[in-house]
């Protein structure tokens, strides 16, 4: 038997705070193999996938976004500052929640599409970009002219955060014109299911694309994934394949925008099955939905509320003076503005007379002699 002498209570101690400093330097993996920190499933973080609605901080799917100094900016992938994030972005937003508040750690620009401009509808608000169609709205085509001072032309490369209610078919909430260097190839972009993936072919969606990588990325396929490449004689060419930030990322609770698609009997988002327990078994209307999704395993994602046919750019906002989508926040009425009655003064103009005058040549007094010119 040890004696519990004071040298072996203090070994004990120290070799328990040893342990303890052990647990909090291992490593810390992501969800979904992203390497960023999710606190675990269960804890107090929060994922919003939506639509930046707002500024101040920013507001997504109707709720506000604390931006700190520590807060981490993306735009498909790259690092950016806060200077990069727009109204009408997409947005893959990971926060936690103190206090009532909610701050971000991360914002995720994510495009739907980049690229070239192949033909124009519906006085601009139909584009065709990679084969997609794309419906822009009179809001969105208004921001971009305000923003670029242009409209949309064949030829222009154009950055679009869009949702897809259908393969092959995307409705943007914000297009945004870039740059074309001189003597770079132009770059593009587009997100989608990987069906197929071949030695020199890939089908994204519902487009076949030409395959210029070094290997047939076949462990893709079925996975929501971004493709990028260059064009190539005035056709796509993608170059890189990788696993788009999703579901897989998410923390345990989960808001999302956006639209969802009925396979096999669930629903699907970005390629990740829902569990809906009661809820509708298909979509009802044709708008996008607002869901409540609780994360209770790897790939177990289960749907707590649905709120069909939502315009993501307002939901949860206040709009005209009411409050849409059913949000709790309160509602704030300004103070009415009673301008001041002015009073403006009555001018009268004065009579003026005229004074009287006489044709000199009726005067009596002034007579006229001509000489005569007779002999």
């Amino acid at each position: 038997m040890i004696r519990a002498t004071p040298l072996v209570r203090r070994v004990a101690v120290l070799a328990a705070l040893m342990g303890l400093l052990s647990g909090f330097s291992g490593p810390r993996g992501g969800i979904g193999g992203t390497g960023a920190a999710r606190g675990g499933i269960g804890g107090t973080g929060i994922t919003a996938i939506g639509v930046i609605q707002r500024f101040g901080s920013i507001y997504v799917n109707g709720a506000e976004y604390l931006l700190s100094t520590k807060t981490r900016y993306w735009v498909d992938g790259r690092r950016e500052n806060v200077d990069a994030l727009h109204r009408g972005q997409s947005v893959f937003v990971d926060a936690f929640a103190q206090g009532g508040r909610r701050t971000a750690r991360d914002v995720r620009v994510q495009h739907a599409l980049v690229g070239l401009v192949q033909t124009i509808a519906a006085n601009g608000q139909r584009l065709r970009i990679l084969g997609q169609t794309v419906d822009v709205s009179a809001r969105a085509l208004a921001r971009l002219e305000q923003s670029e001072h242009a409209r949309p032309t064949i030829g222009m490369e154009l950055a679009v955060s869009a949702a897809s209610p259908v393969a092959g078919r995307w409705t943007a909430t914000r297009v945004h014109a870039l740059p074309r260097p001189r003597g770079q190839a132009t770059r593009f972009l587009m997100r989608g299911t990987l069906r197929m993936a071949g030695r020199h072919a890939i089908a994204l969606g519902n487009r076949l694309f030409l395959w210029t990588g070094a290997q047939a990325p076949k462990d893709l396929v079925g996975r929501y994934v971004v493709a990028q490449g260059y064009y190539r004689f005035g056709h796509p060419a993608v170059s890189t394949l990788r696993p788009a930030t999703g579901l897989k990322d998410a923390h345990a609770r989960i808001f999302i925008a956006g639209y969802t698609r009925h396979a096999h009997g669930a629903w699907r988002f970005d390629g990740q099955t829902l569990i809906t327990h009661g809820h509708p078994r298909q979509n009802t209307g044709h708008g996008p939905f607002f869901l409540t999704v609780r994360r209770e395993g790897p790939d177990r994602f289960v749907v707590l509320r649905t709120v069909p046919n939502i315009h993501v750019m307002t939901f949860g906002l206040h709009v005209g003076g009411k409050l849409t989508g059913g949000s709790s926040r309160p509602l704030v009425t300004r103070p009415s503005v009673t301008r001041p009655a002015v009073t403006r003064p009555q001018i009268t103009r004065p009579t003026v007379t005229r004074p009287q005058t006489t044709p000199i040549l009726s005067s009596p007094s002034l007579t006229l002699s001509l000489p005569s010119l007779l002999p």
